[in-house]
């Protein structure tokens, strides 16, 4: 009987799956002991990726996004909403939550000074939109 490299001793594997041992009904008792031998046991965290995490805003570069109505938030509008304010420059994303507030950031601090300027009050999808300068909240 020869055995190829990937498959395991089979008197191995009767131990961490737990056949042999005590016979007190108690045989499958064992089995779980694969998950120490395998690591995390099957699965593990394989296909997860990294992901973006979150994003850093900089202050500096980012601008404060008002008016829009509340619980219409959606990507298609948020994407919309970056062609709309690329009007004062490059605008990279925003993110405009269900309150109908969000964020814009820009690349440059320059940029986010020419959207308050030009499209504070500008009308977008019928509404009249708020651009301002984007501060953390003041805790109370």
């Amino acid at each position: 009987f020869a055995r190829r490299a990937h498959q395991p001793d089979p008197s191995i594997l009767s131990v961490v799956m737990g056949w042999g041992g005590d016979s007190k009904g108690k045989g499958w008792g064992k089995a779980w002991g694969i998950q120490n031998f395998f690591g995390k046991g099957f699965g593990g965290d394989f296909g997860k990726g990294k992901g973006k995490g979150k994003r850093k805003t900089d202050p500096e570069k980012t601008a404060w996004i008002g008016g829009l109505p509340e619980n219409e938030a959606s990507v298609e509008r948020n994407k919309a909403l970056v062609e709309h304010l690329k009007q004062a420059g490059e605008c990279k994303f925003v993110k405009i939550g269900k309150s109908g507030t969000g964020c814009a950031a820009f690349t440059t601090a320059d940029e986010v000074a020419t959207a308050i300027a030009t499209l504070n009050g500008s009308v977008f999808q019928g509404v009249a939109i708020q651009v301002d300068v984007w501060t953390k909240k003041e805790e109370a």
